[in-house]
């Protein structure tokens, strides 16, 4: 009793933060205690509780009284359409998986949601007030329009099902499409997209319809929170931008760019002089009819898996470990001398910021104050869950370092998670790979070379940059243990940060069916070392001043990073192959027992043991021969 006490006091003090919640919520079993705790949840921002929907939504599904959570998340879906949204993908993404003696229950909760998202109001219930408006406007109404809400909301909800789902398929469809004909074929269908839109804005625009039904068909709303948003906006995709997409063809995939101008639903409606789109329905329904019936999940059996790319991995780790027993760490060295040739002014094309004048100049949206270009990266046979927890941490990470105010630099990217194969990225401009650099970068030498060429007025600036970016991101490879950091999955921005992509490797798993190749604790490579300095100078001594800094404040947090992980027991991501020895090695990681003192000597261990690393250079060697990864 006197423990429950000091939990009361503390859920009603000025520290108690959400994350407490999560943690009590995980692992107090008492039915009236887990009541009590739900309620709590109502008192936080819904954003807040969004960022953790798949740990409640996991926590959910493994508890056997668990229709408190079930109400929760059925109440904050009528509250908040964006929190609905991504309940709905996720709850679809579970279906899928088949989780044993789940299945009826999930279906119960995916029945109960829908019913929510068009009535607003709890199943079973009787409801004597008005069905509110999907989102919040300021606007007058007509009489009729009370009436016809239910009709609109589940209009709007299978208008934003279908096109976020034909995005989605258009990715997979790709795949069936001969290599040099995927561009085009992708213009043509998001042709159709953008002239679907187009016709769906006008067909509710007639007479019949509200000020506030013409405005929300305005566009389709994607529950995207673009990083770089300073506001709570709710965008709208008001055009596709076909000839400015492209597409990424792997092996396995072909995840495409798609460009979007997105204005805010809020926004009044500018004069707005369209252009003429005669013959579009043609394009359109071309474009329906080979898309919509496509089944992602037969098509999902007939392409190869990530791990193939990795086929003959196994051979080569023979020869390597055989290479390691023979006392033979040479590797051959394929970098040039340092040459005073310059790379090209801007490696990274037409800049962002270009691009984006460039298609105003032409918008017939250019006068809504709120418009702006965004770009996505879609992805059809991919599930994106256990990169959306990853991206989870570094959110998390990000914040822990700016509220302490150290100048760690990590780059977030926001991820919707549609199914358990399909999703959308948000893309970051002005980027490129590492690899894309030296593939294309004229008379490429080392990245100190870059720099210097690239930054000659401010390389200071633009060194301290990647220092700083590299730093958070050694950070993050070393507490997630990520693996696969070739140089496609390392990118270096505008400023000179680096920000890696791609976390299909973490915790448990490594590439080459979990042969744990690289045993390094973060990428730290020759170039790299040459960029700041050497090993001996001033900023290589400052990065390692950060990797303390940030690893000593880290450790204030473990707790609440922990909670990310534990909340997701019983999940069958490939990070979890081993669930208990993730949570165990990842929390061994901080070594908490270690004193600050005796971390610093734990941090130039853990440089030493990364530096020039052997087995980096020869994971980095196999990429290059197997799979042409500069």
């Amino acid at each position: 009793m006197s423990n429950d006490g000091s939990l009361l006091r503390l859920f009603n003090s000025e520290y108690f933060q959400l994350e407490h919640l999560l943690y009590y919520l995980q692992r107090r079993e008492e039915s009236g205690i887990h009541s009590f705790l739900v309620n709590k949840l109502y008192t936080f921002p819904i954003d807040d509780i969004s960022f953790y929907i798949p740990q409640l939504m996991n926590l959910m599904i493994n508890r056997q009284d668990s229709e408190d959570l079930e109400r929760f998340f059925l109440e904050t879906s009528i509250k908040s359409h964006d929190f609905a949204i991504k309940f709905y993908w996720f709850l679809n993404g579970a279906l899928n998986d088949r989780i044993a003696n789940k299945q009826e229950k999930l279906e119960r909760i995916g029945h109960d949601l829908e019913m929510v998202i068009v009535n607003a109001t709890l199943p079973k219930q009787n409801h004597n007030v008005e069905t509110p408006h999907l989102f919040h406007l300021d606007i007058e109404e007509t009489e009729m329009e009370k009436f016809s809400r239910k009709s609109i909301r589940n209009d709007y909800f299978n208008y934003q099902q279908k096109a976020i789902g034909l995005l989605c398929k258009i990715s997979v469809a790709l795949l069936m499409i001969p290599l040099e004909q995927r561009d085009e074929k992708l213009k043509n269908w998001l042709s159709g997209m953008d002239s679907w839109i187009k016709e769906t804005k006008q067909k509710y625009h007639e007479g019949i319809y509200s000020e506030y039904t013409r405005r929300m068909f305005r566009g389709i709303i994607i529950p995207f929170k673009f990083v770089e948003n300073t506001d709570s906006g709710v965008y709208q995709i008001v055009r596709i931008i076909s000839d400015e997409s492209s597409c990424f063809s792997t092996k396995a995939r072909v995840p495409y760019k798609l460009l979007i101008e997105t204005v805010d639903m809020s926004e009044i409606e500018p004069i707005v002089t369209e252009n003429s789109h005669e013959g579009t329905n043609d394009i359109n329904n071309a474009m329906e009819h080979e898309v919509e019936d496509i089944d992602v999940s037969q098509v999902d059996k007939m392409v190869n898996k990530d791990e193939e790319r990795f086929q003959g991995f196994e051979d080569y780790v023979e020869e390597v470990q055989k290479t390691e027993r023979e006392g033979n760490n040479a590797i051959d060295d394929t970098e040039n001398n340092l040459s005073n040739s310059s790379a090209p002014d801007n490696p990274w094309g037409e800049p962002w910021s270009g691009i984006t004048q460039r298609i105003k100049n032409t918008s017939q949206f250019s006068n809504y104050e709120s418009w702006k270009l965004r770009a996505i990266i879609v992805k059809g046979l991919d599930d994106l869950r256990q990169e959306y927890l990853a991206m989870q941490f570094i959110k998390k990470f990000k914040t822990i370092f700016d509220e302490a105010f150290l100048s760690i630099y990590l780059r977030p990217y926001d991820i919707l998670v549609i199914s358990h194969n399909t999703g959308m990225i948000e893309y970051v401009p002005d980027t490129l790979s590492i690899h894309a650099i030296k593939k294309n970068s004229k008379n490429y030498t080392s990245l100190l070379n870059f720099y210097l060429s690239t930054w000659p007025n401010n390389f200071e600036e633009a060194q301290k940059n990647f220092i700083d970016s590299l730093a958070g991101y050694s950070l993050l490879c070393y507490i997630l243990n990520i693996k696969d950091r070739h140089n496609g999955n390392i990118l270096i921005d505008g400023y000179g940060h680096i920000i890696h992509i791609d976390f299909g490797f973490f915790f448990t798993n490594s590439p080459g069916g979990n042969i744990n190749f690289e045993t390094a604790p973060f990428k730290l490579t020759k170039e790299m070392i040459e960029l700041m300095g050497g090993m001996d100078s001033e900023m290589f001594r400052y990065y390692k001043i950060l990797l303390l800094q940030g690893f000593l404040e880290l450790r204030k947090h473990v707790d609440k990073l922990e909670i990310l992980i534990i909340m997701m027991a019983g999940r069958k991501f490939p990070c979890f192959r081993d669930f208990d020895k993730a949570v165990n090695e990842f929390r061994e990681r901080f070594h908490l027992s270690k004193t600050d003192e005796k971390c610093m000597t734990l941090i130039d261990n853990l440089v030493a043991s990364a530096a020039n690393n052997w087995r980096t250079r020869r994971y980095d060697a196999f990429q290059r021969y197997s799979n042409g990864i500069l």
